[in-house]
């Protein structure tokens, strides 16, 4: 009697260990399929809305080449594009109501774990002071995935990663210079949006500042405009941020 319980009972435990490891390869299996999807949709957005004519020299004199009608008429929450290391990042920005429709939603407002690059629920415009981009950092490096290169020893000798191009949905050229980035535990301090007055931004400012890996020689005073990227830094449930402040360089 005890030999056919303990026959059963390994049987039982034989079959919880199966459909653990069948649930386990369905969701990994999912996963992939997300990120191949989530690829493949921008790589058809990029060909859809980027006119290819316009050229590196003439992108520089703000030319506009993005067609913010087509994105507009796909996805109503379209308020910009950014593009960002060599085009790793080439990707629309999106803005809702809250911050948790985007972590799982595509651009294309479909069910994906790759979720969109989209600004914080409480900035209006690009001319808030501090602006809060957020997007997932994915394992093939498709959304915020790419962040990772910024904290490389030799990512700042090439003097274009210096830099990120945002267009606003009014097609206007937005150029934003990194001036800190660091990693951090979850908090609500560098996302902060509004500031009561000068001296409080001026007190963020330099708060963010000095908790750079790197001293960047960039001038940013309280009549500026910061540009906030953040990202998980790992993977599975991290607590800690991935974060890069940039500052305006241009109107």
């Amino acid at each position: 009697m005890k030999k056919k319980l303990k026959i059963k009972t390994d049987n039982i435990v034989l079959i919880i260990l199966v459909l653990v490891f069948l649930f386990a390869i369905a969701k990994i299996t999912l996963f992939v399929v997300d990120l191949n999807n989530n690829k493949q949709d921008n790589k058809k957005l990029i060909d859809e809305v980027i006119d290819k004519k316009i050229d590196k020299k003439e992108e520089k004199d703000d030319k506009k080449n993005l067609d913010f009608d087509k994105l507009l008429s796909i996805n109503s929450d379209t308020v910009g594009w950014i593009k960002f290391n060599n085009d790793k990042i080439n990707n629309p920005i999106v803005h809702t109501s809250d911050n948790s429709y985007y972590l799982t939603h595509s651009f294309y407002k479909k069910k994906n774990q790759a979720g969109a690059i989209f600004m914080d629920y409480r900035n209006n415009s690009f001319d808030d002071k501090n602006v809060i981009l957020f997007g997932h950092n994915m394992s093939d490096d498709t959304m915020f995935g790419s962040l990772k290169d910024v904290f490389k020893d030799d990512f700042f000798k090439e003097k274009e990663n210096n830099y990120i191009k945002v267009y606003n949905k009014d097609n206007e050229l937005l150029t934003y210079q990194i001036f800190s980035y660091y990693i951090i535990e979850k908090e609500e301090y560098y996302i902060t949006t509004t500031f009561s007055n000068d001296d409080e931004f001026s007190k963020f400012i330099n708060t963010i500042r000095k908790r750079s890996k790197k001293n960047f020689d960039v001038n940013v005073d309280v009549n500026d405009n910061i540009l906030t990227l953040s990202s998980c830094e790992g993977f599975g449930g991290t607590t800690k941020r991935k974060v890069i402040h940039l500052v305006r360089v241009n109107n």
